[in-house]
């Protein structure tokens, strides 16, 4: 994968999965979704709707990058809306969101996030919209 050999170069270790990507979308649906209706809509469309559709509190354009640039990433998923293909991706502080902007074909619609599914930044395929970063919210924040 272009992507895979694009992060190894800049020093970050990356791991290839195939036919866990459907799964990873899953885990991503349950983490960022509040009721089990919008779960269900959400895994029949395209995930990052739940931020397009304004149900979810973000980060959106200039301000989700700068966040995704800024967050710990020393443990991360790369997983995609069209495909089940999945990068786990280890010491990728140096990663940042114009490393995963020209990523096309069945690997667009691209989501990142942490080993405990606590953010995630999404870049959509259509160009007018996100990309998006959310975090959640602890007790406390």
């Amino acid at each position: 994968m272009e992507l895979a050999s694009v992060l190894r170069k800049t020093g970050i270790v990356v791991h290839e999965f195939e036919n866990v990507g459907r799964e990873y979308r899953e885990k991503w649906v349950h983490a960022f979704s509040d009721s089990k209706f919008d779960q269900h809509k959400y895994l029949t469309e395209f995930l990052w709707y739940m931020f397009s559709a304004e149900k979810t509190e973000c980060l959106v354009r200039k301000e989700a990058a700068l966040s995704f640039d800024k967050v710990n990433k020393r443990y991360c998923y790369i997983f995609f809306q069209e495909s089940d293909d999945v990068l786990q991706v280890e010491y990728a502080s140096s990663m940042n969101a114009k490393d995963l902007l020209n990523v096309t074909g069945e690997h667009c619609d691209v989501y990142v996030v942490d080993k405990g599914f606590n953010w995630t930044y999404v870049i959509p395929h259509e160009e007018d919209w996100g990309p998006y970063f959310y975090r959640k919210k602890f007790k406390g924040d």
